[in-house]
């Protein structure tokens, strides 16, 4: 079973890894051709969008997993009505959405605000096919339409920020963050193309009943990702105001979102392999929650889950300053170093909470969802409160790890009498312990001669060891 759950994370995981480490991999283009005005200007965009990509979605994808699966003879039926559902909510969601990025961004002309909104719209009626797609168990039909969305993004950042001659000519709106916006809605649109074989199945049909209960469900679950991208942008937007005039000399407040978002790209890096496991586990467990084993295995999934995650923390935090100097290539972004350390942790707990929260998705209880969620956001409010005027963009990152943390000891509290889960404490206390170790290690060492060139090896493959020490009984068990 965990094979299973192990070749479908890896083909799903391709197409998120290679999206997210190619993004990254484009970002010194953006941030080398972009002023730090325009750069911080489409931070601040892409942050409100990625608050309302939670909302305009409304939930659907994971009540489509939930609800189709309950009457495996309706199971197409159900489909075409949520995603029917879906579409016609999209629609209604776009104006409202060019309303309060008005409200927020001002800066943005009525072009940008719809380029974005409709970005918005495609994105989230290209995500319920896709999650029909995961719901078939087709991951390589999956995969070909994120690898072409992928591939067409990276062209079209390449073609227009490489500095040609020929494409800034036909450029129409310049290297700037506009640019950007762009490009997203282009490979937004165009991404359509190698799924239209399965949208040719599709049949528009609404079901009121079902919509009741859809929504019933899924409401909770929209809180639960407004306030967990909440959580992720809280720290960028109130930087401007509550870190002090000339705490970094020389660096006007208005530019730390900027700089504060580049930081929490690097540290994105973590999150790639969490979505990975994301797009196979939901509908994976949902499958068969009703097994008797279905705890043990979500125990042993997530101990793999965790080395994982702790591996790449390793890897980043020793190798931080040439990643730095790779992908952030303004001198300026140096500045939220001490931050990324705080933003990976805060990312690994986040990946902590989402497996320790399929105890009320499988009881339906999502309202204790949004209740964690919304006391994580309190938690990261208060924090960034009190700790960004005298720690700056520091206090931001830790501000949010300690809101992570939070949700993840409420959820596992919580979870223990609703859906027992033996979980393995000594394996995971062994890896976290050593990881922190290593992360820790370099900065007591002397320097020495290729110093962090050895180290930036030798670390990441020694707790590969470890890995394989602590769960060499699970690969004897599970190598026949």
């Amino acid at each position: 079973m965990l094979k299973k759950l192990a070749g479908q994370t890896a083909t799903y995981g391709l197409s998120s890894v290679l999206a997210r480490l190619l993004g990254n991999l484009l970002l010194p283009l953006q941030t080398g051709r972009l002023s730090l005005q325009d750069f911080s200007v489409l931070s601040e965009a892409l942050a409100w969008g990625a608050l309302l990509a939670v909302l305009f979605p409304l939930g659907l994808e994971t009540a489509l997993f939930r609800f189709s699966n309950e009457n495996p003879e309706r199971k197409e039926s159900t489909e075409n009505s949520i995603i029917s559902f879906q579409i016609f909510c999209a629609a209604l969601l776009l104006p409202a959405s060019l309303t309060f990025l008005y409200w927020r961004m001002p800066v943005l002309d009525g072009s940008m605000l719809l380029v974005l909104g409709l970005t918005l719209v495609l994105d989230s009626v290209q995500g319920i096919f896709l999650a029909s797609l995961r719901n078939r168990q087709m991951p390589l039909s999956f995969l070909k339409v994120r690898l072409a969305s992928v591939a067409l993004s990276i062209l079209l950042n390449i073609f227009f920020l490489s500095g040609w001659e020929t494409a800034d000519a036909i450029n129409p709106v310049g290297v700037n963050y506009q640019l950007i916006l762009w490009i997203n809605l282009a490979c937004s649109a165009l991404s359509f193309f190698p799924m239209l074989s399965r949208m040719r199945l599709f049949e528009w049909k609404l079901d009121k009943e079902l919509n009741r209960k859809v929504l019933l469900f899924s409401v909770p679950i929209v809180g639960m990702g407004l306030v967990g991208v909440g959580n992720e942008i809280l720290g960028r937007i109130w930087l401007e105001n509550l870190c002090p005039p000339g705490f970094y000399p020389g660096i006007e407040n208005r530019n730390l979102i900027g700089i504060y978002s580049g930081a929490a790209k690097i540290a994105v890096f973590i999150n790639l392999g969490i979505q990975a496991y994301r797009y196979a586990a939901d509908p994976f467990f949902f499958s068969f929650q009703e097994r008797k084993d279905t705890a043990h295995y979500m125990a042993a999934s997530f101990t793999w889950f965790a080395a994982a995650g702790l591996l790449a923390l390793v890897a980043i935090q020793v190798n931080l300053d040439f990643i730095l100097q790779l992908f952030l290539r303004k001198a300026e972004f140096s500045l939220a170093k001490d931050a990324i350390f705080l933003l990976l942790m805060a990312n690994l707990f986040f990946g902590a909470y989402y497996n320790l929260s399929f105890w009320y998705k499988f009881s339906g209880k999502t309202w204790w969802g949004t209740l964690i969620s919304v006391s994580g956001l309190m938690v990261n409010g208060l924090f960034n409160y009190l700790l960004v005027p005298v720690m700056g963009m520091t206090g931001a990152g830790l501000a949010l790890l300690i809101c992570a943390a939070t949700m993840s000891i409420a959820s596992w509290f919580r979870g223990r009498t609703e859906f027992p889960v033996a979980w393995e404490y000594p394996k995971l206390g062994v890896l976290l312990i050593a990881a922190l170790f290593l992360c820790l290690l370099p900065g007591l060492l002397p320097d020495f001669a290729a110093k962090a060139w050895i180290i930036g090896f030798l670390f990441p493959v020694l707790y590969s060891g470890l890995i394989l020490l602590v769960q060499k009984n699970q690969l004897k068990k599970h190598a026949v």
